[in-house]
């Protein structure tokens, strides 16, 4: 068993591409997770996402169809946050395999100390469990292929594993060319998105929630923390947007299943399953792709 964290980006950094940012109007999401603790306020119906919590039912539900299709791959998680989805396919692996290999990439370090943490105790539910484990605090744009590189290996397929609509946090051009770059034909992607479905409740969840605009204030520096927030529905490309003046402090982009299909497939992507599920608040799905050039 081995369990590394490497911290490879800086404060100063960030706050040089926060007025980057800034003077072209747009604050990029690597900002809003700076304070770790206003995440982890935002519990299971506070939460205006609600994937963490749906996903977890497609997960318990499907967990026999997704144990085998992940079976034998080293996992690279795109994003932990608190880890409560991202757990179980790790604890499928040491049911079936007794043997897990994990990369986390998040540029929180104590969202990477938390899910090393959630690791080490699965030792108490699987003693014979060997699990390898390497926590990069970073961006999802400076990691590189080599970067999946474990001490000991069993593994030698790859699968990229993005859950909690993380990927609507980016513009989908700069997430799906960073997934390409960092993929090999056959390798597989999971992403778990929030389905553009019932867009006024979406929304509201944001806008009338006092907690998640905390967590966007608090990633704008001094002088610019009393702003008033304003949000809107893009309903052309689905995108909830948080405005503060002129400048876009938050973005995130709900997904239409026919348009990604067809938008993964310009990046080499081919669907190989869907999951779904759907209740009162809209549809949240799983998605696995095979990358197939």
């Amino acid at each position: 068993m081995d369990f590394t964290i490497k911290k490879r980006i800086t404060e100063e950094e960030l706050d040089n591409l926060f007025w980057k940012g800034f003077k072209k109007k747009w604050i990029g999401g690597e900002q809003w997770f700076r304070n770790p603790e206003n995440w982890y306020a935002i519990t299971a119906y506070a939460n205006p996402y609600k994937t963490p919590y749906s996903e977890m039912v497609i997960l318990n539900n499907n967990e026999e169809d997704l144990a085998e299709m992940l079976s034998w791959y080293k996992k690279v998680f795109y994003g932990v946050g608190v880890g409560d989805s991202e757990i179980l396919p790790i604890k499928w692996d040491l049911k079936k395999n007794k043997h897990s290999e994990i990369i986390a990439i998040d540029l929180s370090e104590k969202f990477l100390f938390g899910f090393m943490q959630s690791l080490k105790n699965l030792r108490l539910e699987f003693p014979d469990g060997d699990i390898q484990f390497k926590g990069l605090v970073d961006l999802f744009e400076n990691i590189k292929r080599e970067d999946f590189k474990l001490k000991r290996e069993n593994y030698h397929k790859v699968a990229h594993i993005c859950l909690g609509n993380t990927v609507g946090n980016f513009r989908q051009e700069e997430i799906f060319s960073i997934f390409k770059k960092n993929m090999q034909k056959n390798d597989l992607l999971m992403l778990g998105i929030q389905l553009a479905e019932n867009p006024e409740r979406i929304l509201l969840q944001y806008s009338n929630n006092p907690l998640f605009e905390k967590l966007i204030l608090d990633s704008l520096k001094e002088g610019n923390k009393n702003v008033k927030i304003n949000w809107r529905y893009d309903r052309t490309d689905d995108i909830v947007e948080a405005w503060a003046g002129d400048v876009m402090v938050f973005r995130s982009k709900k997904y239409n299943l026919s348009k990604l299909r067809q938008f993964a497939k310009r990046f080499g992507f081919r669907i190989v399953k869907e999951y779904k599920y759907q209740n009162g608040e809209g549809g949240f799905a799983i998605i696995a792709f095979k990358k197939i050039n």
